[in-house]
């Protein structure tokens, strides 16, 4: 664990290497500070589904977005905790820009203790200090830095989500009801670690899981197995056929990562299932992925074995659009204008909130968080707190050049 002194040596030590800000008056933005209040962040569990924790998350941005002013309200999400929606101005009926981050992480309840904040150099380790505890932390600089200029003109509105790592009706709902309300959103994932200085993302894919259920008939193996016919022969032969699918689809995958079946050694399985993580560009591409699957079961795979594909819920991909490309290009402007590098856009495959904003109509740039990797492994994820500063200017610019077209 770090100690006082070792965090003001740390701040001081990337202080000395950040430069003169371009955005921050000099005394604005104190690293010692944001090093304190991320430790904090990290010492909490706050897995996907552990609410207590969550929600101490979220009520710590509750108070802070409070105290300088903004309109604040809290929606439970049964099963994943409070998300949180805060706004510049009273009315959260429209917003001007979204800027979205998350409270939950994928790191399992314990692991806060396990793997503790702790710093070197500009690099900090620490369960959840990438995913996304940083860059929910930069969010809450962001807001708290605007000039009344911005506010003036804009409504700026933060979105919370409880549960972004695995989903549930009840979040979902939230981003159908949120994401309406918005032609412009900002998604504060990290920005990726991969890339020399860290990248933004334009395009996130799409995610559906394919469940696929094999009814067949059960008959002793060994008294009489020509009167069963087993479900798991029928899945064997399915997984490469729906698999060789993504073939005809650049860009889209599809893998069947998880399977059940049988119930006993000496009984033919009457049930068997497949579960298949499909991944893809577009939504057009995704419905005519399914509707070939869902030809192909109806058809069935082997005499006397019926096929049941089972979705649950159609996720969207986060697409490049002609809308999200002048957002982009905001971004880009705003890099010029203080001196950052221009940003490098890319193609991912996993996806974040940005995909259910842009599933309402909103044009989203992602990935503009605090520079992270390694983001599902306790032991390595990491995160560049020399990077925190310029992405919070960024954004600060960012907002300054959307109010000055208004």
């Amino acid at each position: 664990m770090l100690s006082r002194r070792q965090m003001l040596a740390s701040a001081a030590a990337l202080g000395a290497t950040s430069g003169i800000s371009p955005v921050f008056a000099s005394s604005d933005f104190k690293l010692d500070q944001f090093i304190a209040e991320l430790k904090e962040l990290v010492s909490i569990d706050s897995k996907t589904g552990h609410e207590e924790g969550v929600n101490k998350i979220i009520s710590i941005f509750e108070k802070r977005f409070r105290s300088i002013g903004w309109t604040v309200s809290l929606h439970p999400c049964p099963g994943r905790g409070n998300a949180l929606v805060a706004t510049s101005k009273p009315d959260q009926s429209k917003y001007d820009v979204v800027l979205c981050a998350h409270a939950d992480t994928v790191q399992p309840v314990g692991y806060a203790q396990k793997y503790p904040f702790t710093l070197k150099g500009s690099i900090a380790h620490g369960a959840g200090v990438g995913d996304d505890k940083s860059s929910l932390l930069a969010v809450w600089w962001i807001c708290k830095s605007l000039p009344k200029s911005v506010t003036d003109k804009l409504n700026v509105a933060v979105l919370i989500n409880p549960g972004e790592e695995t989903s549930n009706p009840a979040t979902l709902k939230f981003f159908e009801e949120q994401g309406k309300k918005t032609p412009l959103a900002l998604v504060y994932e990290p920005g990726r670690g991969e890339v020399k200085g860290g990248g933004f993302v334009k395009v996130r894919k799409g995610s559906t899981r394919l469940n696929i259920k094999f009814h067949g008939r059960a008959a002793h193996s060994g008294n009489n197995p020509q009167d069963g016919r087993n479900a798991i022969y029928a899945m064997a032969l399915a997984i490469p056929q729906i698999t060789a699918i993504q073939k005809k689809y650049p860009g889209a995958t599809i893998n069947g990562n998880v399977t059940k079946g049988g119930t006993a050694v000496n009984t033919i399985a009457a049930e068997a299932e497949v579960t298949f993580d499909f991944r893809f560009t577009n939504d057009a591409t995704r419905d005519k992925v399914v509707a070939e699957v869902r030809a192909m079961c109806e058809k069935g795979f082997m005499d006397g074995v019926k096929s049941e594909l089972v979705i649950n819920r159609l996720g969207t991909a986060l697409p490049e659009t002609e809308r999200s490309r002048k957002l982009m290009a905001v971004v880009d402007k705003a890099a010029a204008q203080i001196g950052q590098p221009k940003p490098q856009w890319l193609a991912v495959g996993g996806a974040s909130d940005g995909n259910k904003l842009a599933a309402q109509g909103a044009a989203v740039v992602c990935a503009m968080g605090v520079v992270s990797g390694n983001l599902h492994d306790p032991e390595k994820e990491w995160t560049d707190l020399s990077t925190a500063r310029p992405r919070i200017e960024l954004s600060l610019k960012v907002l300054e050049l959307l109010a000055s077209k208004k």
